[in-house]
């Protein structure tokens, strides 16, 4: 009879064999697939080459080197990737920012050094020291390209939390702000009562670019609260809050160009850091 160490040595020699195939078989697989990622990457086809990276993480766990050098080739799509967003933005970033500065030139810059962290531009037509007893809508966009749409209201106490544009059959209108809410203020003197009511970036819901889109027609102001007021937007109020939208709108897409050059430059630095440290 054969032994049982006979048969035990047998079994895992068979074994060994079996492993060594198997791995020597998937690790012609991978590299197969390394192969197949370099050409996608060289045809541009980044979005393919990283799901065939992530294939191979997924298929060969075991293959250490196989999976190094597929992360080094996702470095390579990360660079390629960076540097290609980094070279538009650098081409439109200028663009935009003369955009800006030719916009700015009907605007005025204030900015409380004691009291304000962040400098706001407002038309010249919308300076709170001329409008303090006026029915309006003001607009400004502060240097970090946040909006703001203020429903600025004097007279009877109305509570009003809400504000909405018509012009035909078209409408938009704000969120709703509750009068505890910090961006709601009131305050009555000598019998007249004040509220001003802030809508911050998407909170306008789409007010500004109505009445942008719709400045040559007659807009209707309603204000919505425990009482309703309605009035007519003045010209040059459409004017101020129309060239206010257009700021904002090129001041948020040169902030965007911004970060999205500082993330392909970090990305980039990153990457040739860890190379140099390899």
């Amino acid at each position: 009879m054969i032994s049982i160490k006979k048969v035990l040595f047998i079994v895992l020699t068979l074994v060994f064999f079996i492993s060594c195939n198997s791995r020597e078989r998937q690790e012609k697989e991978a590299d197969i697939r390394l192969k197949h990622i370099e050409q996608l990457i060289n045809r541009n086809s980044l979005n393919e080459a990283k799901i065939e990276i992530d294939s191979i993480h997924q298929l060969f766990p075991r293959l250490i080197d196989k999976r190094r050098m597929a992360a080094a080739l996702e470095d390579t799509i990360t660079r390629r990737e960076s540097a290609r967003s980094l070279a538009y933005c650098d081409s439109i970033l200028p663009l935009k920012q003369h955009e800006a500065d030719s916009i700015q030139k009907n605007f005025r810059f204030e900015k409380d050094k004691v009291y304000q962290e962040t400098g706001n531009f407002i038309y010249k037509t919308q300076l709170t020291e001329s409008n303090s007893n006026r029915i309006y809508i003001k607009t400004y966009v502060d240097e970090n390209a946040d909006f703001y749409l203020i429903s600025n209201y004097c007279g009877g106490k109305l509570e009003h939390t809400t504000l909405e544009v018509s012009a035909n059959d078209l409408s938009a209108h704000t969120d709703t702000i509750n009068t505890s809410d910090p961006n709601y203020h009131s305050f009555t003197d000598g019998g007249q009562r004040w509220e001003i009511v802030t809508f911050k970036n998407e909170a306008n819901k789409g007010v500004a670019a109505f009445i942008a889109q719709n400045a040559s027609m007659r807009i209707k102001v309603t204000l919505h609260g425990k009482k309703n007021y309605v009035y007519f937007l003045e010209d040059g109020d459409k004017k101020a809050i129309t060239e206010t939208y257009h700021l904002w709108i090129t001041k948020r897409d040169v902030v965007k160009l911004l970060k999205e050059i500082k993330k392909a430059k970090f990305k980039i630095e990153r990457i040739n850091r860890a190379k140099k440290n390899n």
